[in-house]
């Protein structure tokens, strides 16, 4: 044997090669504070070709043996495409391909790093055995940890025996596992462990003899991280969901709960996504509730459809076993209390201006302070008819609308019955740049058959009016005097409305009610929700809008309208509920949006006619960055001098440090100076892990007392990046309680 000793020695070699990449996720790795692996010098696409050079440098190097087999000893260091052995000692065996290593030998490529103290390694396959590995890393999965073997059976898939697993930097694990044995696949993202133990801060805290982890943001089947929590009602809560995979257009999560007072309950949800049709239906079943005494469960079901463009439907529903099960596990941030639960169901088809649709709904009671007889109707069914051509006769636009209903009520001595509503209307429209008046008449005809209790003589009675109309304004613009590169506008409005007086009170009120007046309200034909009602009368609306609009983007930077409803002479239906009135509140409305996250909505009214009617809203928000948010609302409302509404609310989220983030919210009664509910909670978010905790305090229905009683309660969430997912109970209560916080943007 021949023996060549040189400082530096370059070997060149053809060898076969094949690729294994990863990507780290620096979005959802953003926290760590390095990145895993750093990029490395070379092509991984390299080592696919029978023509990638292999070269080799070492203090000494001998060859021997036919086809050669070299030997290299002191700082070797072998590279073919991106791929690089580092070690004291190697030996390359060029007819197999192979390397064989004692001492610490070191792999490193694209998105791996293996470290150990002996390895067999074939170059071609991309197959080897390393032996007592002191350090691995996979970018794919964020995974790093150490090992006793690392049997690499190809690119993409290794065996791992004797392991340690985390998603955590190096020297920095909040959490690790430990398993006999485990397989890791950077293809199919996917990882199983077997005979492991979960340490947190170095404890052990679970134990399971089998676990499947995603490598990667692939949905993977598994566990997810568990919901912790205490209320008054429940007791101690535990939540351990369980994530099924079932396909890439189809999943299912499962979790039992249990609740220290109450019991186990089993709770599911399961959402579809096809190319037609998508949902979500979601339920519990909590049997022989300790505390209530009889079983409980809820569904809540969404699907819609949508074949082509022009048809669509949807079924909703919401049920619960009983009216207080909203309330008792209304702290779980699952559901909200309501008067009512709505269920319905729809389909309708459009096309070329042509609208047909039949739907049914229904409602079950939940506050049971409502009286019986206060109960909505349900419609079972309802059908609608319409036609709006784009394009009308001439001058002329029309449009056709119709619809019949059928109400029924739990109550059988409460009018029920058919409606049948026809509204065809025509219109002359004279639109130009800076104007536009729009003359038009509607004629309405609603007839009815009745039975139960009736609110006249007539069980079929009916009611025909048309409806007349004149809409004029204008549209004023001019530069800005305050700021450059701003326009403001100034659009005067003019709504006049005639209906002849008809006799209504022989008309049932199935669907109809007052709307509330907002400054777009002031100019529709009715006020009222429903045709069952249809206000009469002469009325002339007067209304002013301007604006502040950028000349380059056309950001709307200030809105500010006010208007007010002038009524010629009695009425017999008032939406209002005077007929009396000569005019009606006026009506302001400002939405300001400013640069730097600043924005402020105020709606305020007052009643000329009565000093003692007015009410106001408004909000003010600041958005920042990272998701720093500050909200605060007021509402007022009097009513012939008495204080009927005093509320203000307040809700934030800041940053408060690298990983740090607080949050809360209040709405405080100002006339009792009670709160109604307040919150706060903290999130500490770290490379591999976070967790969450919320304090809630809100007011809960108490049927032995027939009133409210502030309850407190409590949530906490843990979640392990690369384990499990979220426990996803605190972040949609926080979306829904702070106006513009978006958690999983």
């Amino acid at each position: 044997m021949q023996r060549t000793p040189r400082k530096l020695l370059t070997a060149l070699f053809l060898a076969m090669a094949c690729s294994t990449a990863a990507a780290q996720d620096n979005g959802r790795w953003a926290l760590c504070a390095a990145p895993l692996l750093e990029p490395v010098a070379g092509d991984a696409e390299q080592r696919s070709t029978g023509e990638t050079p292999v070269r080799i440098s070492a203090d000494e190097a001998s060859v021997s043996d036919v086809p050669p087999v070299y030997e290299f000893t002191g700082d070797v260091m072998l590279r073919r495409g991106d791929q690089t052995f580092t070690g004291e000692q190697l030996r390359y065996d060029t007819g197999a391909g192979e390397i064989q290593a004692d001492g610490a030998i070191r792999l490193r490529e694209s998105g791996l790093l293996i470290a150990g103290e002996r390895a067999r390694y074939w170059l071609a396959p991309e197959r080897g055995r390393f032996e007592g590995v002191s350090e691995y890393r996979i970018a794919a999965g964020h995974l790093q940890g150490r090992a006793e073997r690392v049997i690499r059976e190809g690119p993409t898939r290794s065996r791992y025996e004797g392991v340690t697993l985390s998603t955590c930097l190096p020297g920095r694990e909040f959490w690790t596992l430990r398993a006999g044995s485990a397989e890791i696949d950077t293809e199919s993202r996917q990882g199983r462990a077997r005979d492991a133990v979960l340490a947190i801060g170095g404890l052990p805290v679970f134990y399971t003899p089998y676990l499947q982890f995603p490598v990667g943001d692939e949905r993977l089947s598994g566990f997810l991280a568990p919901t912790i929590g205490q209320s008054q009602a429940n007791g101690a809560t535990l939540a351990l969901p369980w994530y099924w995979n079932i396909a890439p257009d189809r999943d299912a999560t499962i979790t039992p709960t249990v609740y220290g007072k109450r019991g186990l309950m089993l709770g599911g949800e399961f959402r579809y996504l096809e190319d037609w049709v998508e949902g979500e239906a979601a339920g519990s079943y909590l049997p022989n509730d300790d505390a209530f005494g009889e079983d409980r469960w809820s569904i809540d079901q969404d699907h819609r459809l949508a074949i082509g463009g022009s048809l669509r439907g949807r079924l909703h529903q919401q049920r619960v076993s009983d009216p207080l099960y909203t309330d008792d596990f209304s702290n779980d941030f699952d559901t909200r209390s309501a008067a009512f639960l709505e269920s319905e169901a729809s389909l309708a088809w459009a096309r070329e201006g042509f609208t047909a649709s039949v739907d049914t709904q229904y409602w079950q009671q939940i506050d049971q302070a409502i009286r019986d007889n206060d109960q909505p109707y349900a419609r079972e069914p309802r059908l609608q008819l319409g036609y709006n051509p784009l394009d009308g006769i001439g001058p002329l636009d029309y449009a056709f609308n119709a619809e019949v209903t059928e109400f029924t009520h739990p109550l059988s001595e409460r009018t029920r019955g058919r409606r049948v509503d026809v509204a065809p209307r025509v219109a002359l429209p004279w639109r130009r740049l800076g104007y536009y008046l729009e003359p038009a008449v509607t004629w309405r005809y609603t007839e009815y058959d009745l039975k139960g209790s009736l609110p006249g003589d007539n069980a079929t009675p009916s009611r025909s009016m048309p409806i007349y109309t004149l809409d004029a304004g204008l549209f004023l613009e001019r530069p800005g005097t305050l700021f450059d590169g701003v326009y403001q506008t100034l659009e005067p409005r003019l709504f006049y409305r005639y209906a002849p007086r008809r006799d209504q009170s022989d008309l049932p009120v199935f669907d109809s009610a007052a709307t509330t007046l907002t400054y777009s309200g002031m100019f529709r034909e009715t006020t009222f929700s429903g045709p069952d009602r249809i206000e009469d009368g002469e009325r002339l609306t007067t209304g002013v809008t301007t604006r502040f609009v950028d000349e380059r983007s056309g950001r709307e930077y200030l809105r500010a309208s006010v208007g007010q409803i002038h009524y010629f002479g009695d009425r017999e239906v008032a939406a209002d509920g005077d007929p009396a009135r000569n005019q009606s509140e006026i009506i302001t409305e400002l939405r300001l949006d400013l640069p730097r996250g600043f924005s402020a909505s105020t709606d305020y009214r007052w009643d000329p006619e009565n000093s003692g009617n007015r009410s106001l809203r408004a909000l003010l928000r600041w958005q920042g960055r990272d998701e720093r948010i500050v909200n605060l609302g007021l509402r007022q409302r009097e009513r012939d001098g008495d204080t009927t509404l005093d509320q203000a609310e307040a809700s934030f989220t800041v940053p408060v440090g690298t990983g740090w983030r607080l949050f809360g919210g209040l709405l405080q009664d100002l006339q009792g100076g009670d709160a109604r509910e307040r919150f706060l909670g903290i999130e500490q978010a770290g490379c591999c892990h976070a967790w969450r905790l919320v304090s809630r305090e809100s007011l809960q229905r108490d049927p032995d007392r027939d009133d409210a009683r502030l309850e407190r309660s409590f949530m906490l969430e843990l979640e392990l990046r690369g384990l499990g997912g979220i426990g996803d109970r605190i972040r949609p209560y926080l979306r829904d309680e702070i106006d513009g916080y978006d958690p999983g943007r």
